[in-house]
């Protein structure tokens, strides 16, 4: 038993107390020798149920469970935060938003020494955020190559190196050799990291024995939140470190201005007669979303004959809404960078791991 790896399993949370309960219990259902692996909780200084309930789980806990104050209340500052405290020769990422599959940290570990890989995680499943049609429509676009285009870790079901993965088992000398998450990207700090994993020469790999079930946004607003807040954070994230572009977070972006010039050219046709050089420009334009919209149909109507036709409606406007919420906010977070009106601290950076657990052990001693 001694000879297992020693595992910090990190989590970043606030306002999760609908969530923190299940999925630590799903973690607790694991056969690791409890004595061999760590719970760490970054809090952002969460004013629901949150720390109640991870209360609640560590009393009859035989894993440690401990909760660390993050004051900055943004994503890469709470995996920093839980990061100067691991122990772990082994760092397992984990969301509070979903819950994990039955000895989650065991086949974390055994995949982790299976795979030449200095990361490795597993395949999500979407599953509804609430028991509506949208919310059940929400799921399955998310899934779905239509909606997240070629995202392995959603729509792939076969083992195989791959750009990122969800959240991700780490060995922890990889943070010793490249630094920690960068604490300017609100969201997207994930896939930053395994680009740069990438780039020095390590792989990130995809293992489908490693499942978790994500729920999704329970709404079509939240989900457009969400879409417009990942495309903002893509585009900064493509702006400050170029090797983190990727195709498919760039199509988005071609899908709003060409929706918005479509409107404008039909506009200016209405009102005046567009000239003779913009013409093919707006035909081309409409052409292309008329195609678009096309598919569309195709996609939402095999879908619907597949998990229910009460799902069409929403389904049918779904995918368009969602694609140019996350192209709208791919041109807004470009125009930031451009303009360079970054919206992070001055002192915000890519911290050491010596850094980090400097830090840490400063603010325990106050």
């Amino acid at each position: 038993m001694s000879t297992r790896p020693l595992v910090s399993v990190i989590i970043p949370v606030r306002n999760e107390g609908r969530y923190i309960g299940a999925c630590l219990e799903s973690l607790l259902r694991c056969s690791y020798p409890p004595t061999r692996w760590e719970i760490i909780l970054a809090d952002g200084m969460s004013d629901d149920a949150t720390r109640s309930e991870v209360a609640r789980v560590a009393r009859r806990s035989p894993v440690s469970i401990i909760v660390v104050d993050n004051p900055r209340r943004v994503t890469p500052f709470a995996l920093n935060l839980a990061l100067g405290l691991a122990r772990g020769e082994i760092i397992i990422r984990i969301d509070a938003h979903a819950e994990y599959g039955d000895d989650y940290v065991t086949r974390c570990v055994a995949a982790s020494q299976a795979r030449d890989a200095a990361n490795v995680g597993g395949v999500t499943v979407a599953i509804p955020g609430a028991p509506t049609p949208m919310g059940r429509a929400i799921a399955l676009a998310m899934m779905h190559p239509f909606g997240v285009g070629n995202a392995m870790m959603r729509i792939s079901r076969t083992a195989q190196e791959v750009d990122t993965v969800p959240f991700g088992c780490f060995r922890a000398e990889v943070f010793t050799r490249i630094g920690l998450f960068d604490e300017r990207l609100v969201r997207n700090q994930d896939y930053e990291l395994n680009q740069r994993i990438r780039r020095s020469g390590g792989r990130v790999f995809l293992d489908p024995s490693l499942e978790l079930r994500y729920i999704s946004r329970p709404t079509l607003r939240k989900l457009l939140q969400q879409a417009w807040a990942n495309g903002f954070w893509n585009a900064l994230c493509h702006h400050v470190h170029p090797y983190s572009r990727s195709l498919r977070h760039v199509i988005p972006l071609g899908f709003s201005v060409g929706a918005v010039w479509s409107v404008a050219a039909a506009v200016w046709a209405w009102w005046g007669g567009v000239p003779a050089w913009a013409q093919p420009l707006a035909w081309c334009g409409w052409a292309i979303y008329l195609a678009y919209l096309a598919m569309d149909l195709v996609v939402t109507t095999r879908l619907a004959a597949k998990h229910g036709w009460r799902l069409w409606p929403a389904l049918v406007i779904l995918f368009p809404a969602f694609h140019f919420a996350n192209g709208a906010g791919l041109a807004l977070g470009w125009t930031r960078a451009l303009l360079h009106r970054y919206p992070w601290q001055p002192e915000d950076h890519i911290p050491t791991w010596d850094e980090q657990r400097l830090q840490q052990r400063t603010r325990m001693a106050a």
